[in-house]
């Protein structure tokens, strides 16, 4: 018998389950980061200052990394484990190939940038500031084709041709 996919075994998972989801893998990466950087303040302890491009490279690879292996080994960050969520490709319902995770990977990587761009221009309460539009509209372009879109596919699954699911749960009888 043939294995179904993720999408023949799923429902569309909603904005809030998504966002939850996408918190809890933020709080990961950041962890992840802050373990990855122990090494980085031991060498410039030893050796002096590391190159801030360095430092970004190393954090832009992690994240890179953590995504894109998750979504392509099992369609699934830990961040979406608790809520049974999976990336699909939309045409066949398999996980996305490495190409598409880390298409999906930028595009997300975007939209969170963009989002906390716009959250630190509310903060200084500088939202005359012509850049607080262009970093506000992107996670506002996302999340509305989450809401009018029939797979509920942001920004960045539209880019990579991916939705995200919920898996139901598996019944006692």
């Amino acid at each position: 018998m043939a294995q179904k996919t993720a999408r023949e075994k799923a429902e569309r998972a909603s904005v809030l389950i998504r966002m939850l989801a996408g918190i809890y893998d933020l709080g990961i990466v950041m962890s992840l980061a802050f373990i990855a950087f122990i090494p980085v303040s031991l060498a410039e302890q030893q050796f002096g200052p590391v190159p801030e491009w360095m430092k970004q490279f190393l954090v832009t690879v992690l994240v890179f990394a953590y995504f894109s292996g998750f979504w392509v080994k099992g369609g699934v960050t830990t961040g979406m484990r608790p809520w049974h969520l999976q990336v699909a490709m939309i045409d066949n319902g398999d996980h996305p190939p490495l190409s598409m995770a880390v298409v999906r990977c930028f595009g997300l990587a975007l939209t969170w940038l963009a989002l906390a761009a716009t959250l630190m221009f509310m903060s200084v309460r500088d939202v005359n500031n012509p850049l607080f539009f262009l970093s506000a509209i992107i996670p506002a372009i996302s999340l509305a084709c989450m809401m009018v879109t029939p797979q509920r596919q942001a920004l960045h699954d539209l880019l990579a041709g991916t939705s995200i699911y919920r898996l139901k749960r598996k019944t006692s009888s």
